[in-house]
């Protein structure tokens, strides 16, 4: 997803499947290409040549933190990521939210819950103004979950 000034992995000149590998090295590159200490020495003053390096690093700079980040890269991907907000406790929920997700184990019938299962239950959750019958069916569903922990104990 693009935020307002462009997509983040544009900034790296990444794809957005990337490993962490290929990030770490892209930022690494471009901070040591556009660090403004460096731009600045090399007397590239007219037309706001170190003003404009420090502008261009610290969006370098903003988009590894964005994009290193498991739980901020997560949320960018989907485009929940809000930098305007960046830590108001948003992602650090997500991210306990992920980490439950991943310690689940299978369903009843023995099968883990699909990606779809998943999301058709945060949508519920969160995307759906409540109605009486989504509250209960909300109820029932958790009911079912508790069990199936309480079973796995």
């Amino acid at each position: 997803m693009a935020g307002k000034n462009g997509s983040l992995y544009a900034v790296l000149g990444v794809a957005s499947d990337c490993s962490d590998a290929d990030l770490r090295t892209a930022y690494r590159k471009l901070a040591m290409k556009w660090h403004p200490d460096k731009c600045g020495a090399a007397g590239s003053s007219a037309g706001g040549g170190a003003e404009a390096a420090k502008v261009r690093f610290q969006k370098i700079q903003g988009a590894y933190a964005v994009l290193s980040d498991p739980n901020k890269r997560i949320l960018y991907d989907v485009g929940a990521y809000d930098s305007d907000g960046d830590d108001d406790g948003a992602g650090e929920i997500l991210g306990d939210i992920l980490e439950a997700m991943n310690k689940t184990g299978p369903t009843e019938n023995g099968k883990n819950e699909s990606f779809e299962d998943l999301q058709r239950q945060f949508e519920e959750l969160f995307l759906r103004p409540p109605t009486s019958s989504s509250f209960r069916s909300a109820q029932e569903d958790a009911g079912k979950s508790s069990k199936r922990r309480a079973g796995r104990t």
